[in-house]
């Protein structure tokens, strides 16, 4: 990012190259469709251009990176909810992972995206960040701007929901 900064724009390419997968895939789980999530994903990486000569060094890139996606995603979730008839209703589960390699691990990985559809956005996205990209409840109390506990809160009740969904459908299946 420093590299970046200061005029080097193969640097860019290569945070995209870099980023472009994970930040993509945060914002269609977390927002539940495509055409949104482009759009959060377009808006964080246009963020990091402009805010490219304002980002302190003393962070690190991937957490900045991914609360510039968080708050697109929530400016994503507002517009929805504007325009929704129902704003309470999910958006719909998130289309499989390109390039899975093997049929059981797409199927598991719908039914996992579906089963995250069903919760609020917030517990998702404490979800996503701290089962999918290894954030710590401390990066993402920073990266939300929420506190540890709250973090924490979130991360149990949507576990416990996630828990009660699976074994329903075990039973179902």
């Amino acid at each position: 990012m420093r590299r970046f900064a200061h005029g080097d724009t193969a640097a860019f390419e290569e945070l995209y190259r870099r980023y472009e997968r994970p930040v993509y895939s945060f914002c269609l789980r977390l927002l539940g469709d495509p055409d949104r999530a482009q759009d959060a994903f377009q808006e964080a990486f246009i963020h990091v251009v402009d805010g490219r000569e304002n980002y302190r060094y003393q962070g690190r890139f991937r957490s900045w990176l991914f609360t510039i996606a968080h708050h697109a995603c929530a400016d994503q979730a507002r517009d929805v909810r504007r325009f929704s008839s129902d704003p309470g209703e999910p958006q719909g589960a998130a289309s499989q992972s390109a390039g899975a390699a093997a049929e059981g691990r797409v199927v598991a990985r719908d039914e996992l995206d579906r089963v995250l559809a069903l919760l609020p956005r917030e517990q998702r996205e404490v979800v996503l960040l701290s089962r999918y990209y290894g954030f710590s409840y401390g990066e993402i109390a920073d990266l939300t701007g929420s506190t540890e506990a709250a973090v924490k809160q979130k991360a149990y009740r949507a576990l416990k929901t996630l828990r009660a969904a699976l074994s329903a459908q075990e039973e179902e299946g």
